[in-house]
């Protein structure tokens, strides 16, 4: 007997973890008629195709919509997986409303206890029973287009003073963009005749895919103050760290509707602005390469900036007019409504030809997700008068007459401008001259008598043929042999000519390597030249019957 009661014990005891594996919990345990409730269950043993029996909630409450999520928990440091199905319920009467006890497989929750006030009870309840914190989630659509804006609003309500050290968890969404508009708002109101604190926390949600999108909840953790004790009552009450959850949302998102144009950008907006803004006034006549200045915007409610597409229509393929952009602005600006686009561009056009040019007008085609139409916002054309520039000869223009027997002024610049023209002229002149000078003294000319090149040790043509290809060995070896014919040596023709002393001094520096640059034979050439020609003047000027020949043979 005693063995079959420590059996039974046994059992209880390790069934009774089993059974409230499965747990459950609510947004709120106080509520009013016509409010709904939301139910969140969570397992950790839960299989893949497991679900919770539902069909005892049926008897109290009105089953609105249930989901499930898989989601990864850490506990003491280890990641474990969990099931959740979040359930919202519609209470069908008041009063205390117990949700039973709900199976799962082998798992039972705990039952939980509602109170649902009437209207007239919410009046009178005293504020005791009410809570000191809760939450309520608001959304403004639930069916959204694809990449439209959805606002969730969060309110904290409060009515215990807290802490500086509350926070709220992070929104994350894998399908969707999420932009917090701005920090937390604080104010006070007032509900059934106590101030409540309420923290107001506001983002912007922008689906990337159609079809079903959870907004997951989110965690709001703060330490209540303790109420002071009353007069002659010793000691405080112990502050209480709070947790509470609010409640998830599921958006129903739909795709680009079959009436929207293809191959235009989806605008999905409550409203898209236009405008554009010209310097100088386009209105007014304009001079040829004259710049204007064109500002074009988009404003768009609801979208952010880089979701506005580009608004120039000019393109540098066209003759007449040029469009130099520069980089577009963008921003985004935050306020209690959502996000307000905003795209400026900024551009110079410049009119190439005078005459009158027509800028395109501009069409932005968007979804209006207010009345859930196509709509479009559209800026005029814009004609631009453009005259000749008077600083040149324009074609269009005719020259004006010019009345018989009067002579158009002179002016100082113009004379001056001639004088000017025509110094410059007479010095490209002069360096030409110069210029033609240097290269004939330059040259290796031929000589005027012939040079007999095909005659055996002919020392002119040794020398020559040694000075031009710069030679100096060679050229010093055809020097003493001309120098020989000419019943002298080198020194003594060198002191009767100086100018083929110094072309010698050079060759000699150059073999005995008292120079470092390469030597050059044309210099050499025109002395042995001129010492040719100064000789032969000589024996003219003594009545020589015969000249002795320029080049003897050898």
């Amino acid at each position: 007997m005693m063995r079959q009661l420590l059996f039974t014990l046994l059992l209880l005891t390790i069934s009774l973890p089993a059974f409230a594996a499965l747990q459950a919990s609510v947004d709120r345990t106080q509520l009013i008629e016509g409010q709904p409730l939301e139910l969140t269950l969570e397992s950790t043993l839960a299989k893949r195709d497991d679900a919770p029996d539902l069909t005892p909630l049926e008897q109290h409450f009105r089953i609105e919509s249930s989901r499930k999520l898989n989601l990864v928990s850490t506990i003491n440091g280890r990641s474990l997986p969990v099931t959740r199905w979040i359930v919202r319920l519609m209470p069908l009467r008041t009063g205390f409303v117990v949700i039973p006890p709900l199976q799962l497989a082998d798992e039972r929750s705990e039952p939980v206890t509602l109170r649902v006030l009437s209207a007239e009870q919410a009046r009178d309840v005293s504020p005791s029973d009410i809570a000191p914190i809760f939450i309520d989630s608001e959304l403004d659509t639930r069916t959204p287009y694809v990449q439209a804006q959805v606002l969730l609003t969060l309110r904290i309500y409060h009515s215990v003073s807290l802490y500086d050290d509350s926070a709220l968890s992070g929104l994350e969404i894998p399908d969707a963009r999420v932009e917090a508009l701005g920090a937390p708002k604080t104010y006070e109101q007032e509900i059934n005749g106590v101030v409540h604190g309420v923290i107001e926390v506001r983002y912007a949600i922008y689906p990337q895919h159609s079809g079903t999108l959870d907004i997951p909840s989110q965690l709001f953790s703060a330490t209540a103050v303790p109420p002071r004790a009353s007069e002659g009552q010793p000691g405080t009450h112990n502050a209480r760290f709070i947790q509470l959850r609010s409640p998830s949302q599921q958006l129903t998102v739909k795709p680009i509707p079959d009436t929207y144009p293809a191959g235009v950008p989806w605008l999905p907006a409550r409203q898209v602005r236009l405008s554009q803004n010209w310097q100088p006034d386009p209105s007014t006549e304009l001079t040829r390469g004259e710049p204007l200045t064109r500002t074009l915007s988009i404003q768009a409610d609801g979208l952010t900036a880089t979701q506005l597409p580009e608004l120039n229509t000019l393109t540098n393929d066209q003759d007449e007019l040029r469009q130099y952009s520069d980089q577009p602005q963008l921003e985004n600006q935050l306020s209690s409504n959502g996000i307000l686009g905003l795209r400026q561009e900024s551009s110079a056009v410049v009119a190439r030809h005078a005459g009158r040019f027509t800028v395109p007008a501009i069409r932005v085609q968007w979804w209006n997700t207010t009345t859930d139409q196509l709509e479009v916002s559209e800026l005029d054309a814009v004609t631009l008068t453009v005259r000749g520039n008077s600083s040149f000869n324009d074609s269009s223009a005719p020259y004006p007459s010019q009345p018989a027997g009067e002579l158009p002024l002179l002016w100082p610049w113009q004379l001056a401008t001639a004088l000017l023209l025509a110094a410059l002229g007479w010095a490209l002149l002069q360096l030409r001259t110069a210029r033609r000078a240097l290269i004939a003294l330059d040259e290796l000319g031929e000589d005027t008598v012939n040079l007999e090149a095909d005659q055996a040790g002919n020392p002119l043509a040794d020398l020559q043929t040694a000075c031009r290809h710069n030679q100096p060995a060679e050229a010093r070896k055809a020097l003493e042999h001309w120098a020989k014919q000419q019943e002298s040596d080198l020194i003594a023709l060198s002191h009767a000519h100086p100018i083929l002393a110094d072309a010698l001094d050079d060759l000699n520096g150059c073999l005995f390597g008292q120079t470092e640059h390469a030597w050059r034979g044309k210099p050499l050439w025109r002395a042995v030249r001129k010492v040719t020609q100064a000789r032969q003047r000589e024996a003219e000027a003594l009545g020589e019957n015969a000249i002795e020949p320029l080049y003897p043979d050898v």
